[in-house]
């Protein structure tokens, strides 16, 4: 991927995909979660809140195959109410020093 530029036109924008430029992925793999969370750990907010689905995205291991199951509502459906449902237990993500360690370090890294 070429290089990032500081500074952006307007006209720029719509080639630029997370900071990165070329077309944007149809897919939401886990490297795109990862720069995302990466961005928002980097940021000079206060807070940074993600939900479920984007830590676990970042791993191949954990993300689920079809992003219809990371889905918590769908708002034009009155009645699909909020039933998102991690697939794995706590006690299992536990267990998954690698996946653990990885976020702990990107959080450790970033100052929080």
């Amino acid at each position: 991927m070429p290089g990032s530029r500081n500074i952006l036109q307007i006209d720029d924008l719509e080639e630029v995909e997370l900071g990165q430029w070329g077309e944007a992925p149809f897919f939401c793999e886990p490297w795109i979660n990862k720069a995302i969370v990466l961005q928002h750990l980097h940021s000079p907010a206060l807070w940074s809140i993600f939900q479920l689905q984007d830590i676990l995205g970042m791993s191949e291991t954990f993300r689920r195959e079809n992003p219809h199951d990371e889905r918590i509502n769908v708002p034009a459906d009155p009645h699909h109410y909020w039933r998102y449902r991690m697939h794995l237990t706590l006690e299992e993500l536990i267990k998954e020093a690698p996946f653990n360690e990885e976020l702990k370090g990107y959080i450790v890294s970033c100052g929080r």
